[in-house]
């Protein structure tokens, strides 16, 4: 999360270290072209291989939003993805037609008009996305496939522990202030009764500004999807090393019904895991008063880890 339309949060500017390299990327996920930066240590050899990182924003960030995380995790030996999620930042948002579903030609063609949809909160959409930033990884050339980690910050913390569960390829995992609970059963309740209203037509497939049970967050929240992401139970089917670092004064939901919910299921299937609530911050000062500690813990982790 980062804040709302009204009050934005700012983030400390990036001040890249001088054997980081940074290039602007695009990452193709189910037809959508995902802006993305990709942070290399310069000076590779070029049979070297080393480990590598994907990172993942929350509702209201982009790409930027991980840029410090990323160019420290570089600077010492690692290439790291942090990537826009669909229809945020400069990625591209899925697609919906605008007005009755046209007839098709001989050749299955027709000329629609669409509408791109912008600033979506789609968990399963931003799972996926997080897999293909995983593919894209996969394949540069210096990256050992065998040592590949996630981070993720916010509802991106939910989306990084979300793929750990589902993708053997992540061998690590570092969340911070993370969204890992299901959603409450009036979200669910509603959620379903907008999948029925969107599957017989009555509601557009992509929300748009839709009615909100949470007024005030960033972006428009894709309810008939939100019902179907049950990342609390996926914290089930985690096994790598986690790290989890949460805000002592947490004003977006119970940290204990989250996080501290999330490190006491892992330690009890054995599972090596960490965890650390940070004094004195709030949600966002994760990124502010809590960065130093925040981002050492998270570098000292992949160094362990990878």
């Amino acid at each position: 999360m980062a804040g709302t339309e009204e009050n934005p949060i700012i983030y400390p500017d990036l001040v890249m270290p001088d054997n980081v390299e940074r290039q602007t990327i695009t990452i193709w996920c189910q037809g959508l072209a995902l802006d993305a930066d990709l942070y290399r240590p310069i000076g590779l050899a070029a049979d070297q291989k080393v480990p590598g990182i994907v990172l993942s924003h929350g509702m209201g960030g982009d790409k930027l939003t991980a840029e410090r995380y990323a160019a420290l995790f570089a600077s010492v030996g690692r290439i790291c993805i942090s990537f826009s999620q669909p229809s945020w930042g400069d990625s591209h948002g899925r697609l919906s037609i605008v007005g009755d579903a046209p007839a098709l030609d001989e050749n299955g063609e027709s000329v629609v008009k669409v509408k791109m949809a912008r600033n979506l909160i789609d968990p399963l959409d931003w799972v996926d996305a997080f897999r293909a930033a995983l593919d894209y990884l996969e394949g540069e050339p210096h990256v050992d496939a065998e040592r590949i980690g996630a981070w993720g910050t916010s509802f991106g913390g939910g989306t990084a522990l979300s793929a750990a569960a589902l993708d053997d390829r992540i061998k690590t995992l570092a969340i911070q202030v993370p969204a890992v609970f299901n959603p409450p059963p009036e979200m669910k309740q509603f959620g379903s009764a907008r999948a029925r209203q969107i599957a017989r037509g009555e509601t557009p497939p992509i929300p748009d500004g839709a009615p909100d049970l949470m007024p005030g967050l960033p972006g428009t929240v894709n309810y008939a999807r939100m019902a179907q992401y049950t990342v609390g139970d996926l914290v089930d089917q985690v096994s790598v090393p986690t790290l989890i670092l949460d805000a002592a004064n947490e004003e977006m939901f119970d940290i204990t019904q989250s996080g501290g919910r999330a490190y006491k299921n892992l330690t009890a299937r054995g599972v090596d895991a960490y965890y650390e609530v940070l004094p004195d911050i709030d949600h966002y000062g994760i990124y502010f008063g809590g960065y130093e500690r925040g981002s050492q813990l998270a570098q000292d982790w992949f160094e362990k880890y990878l």
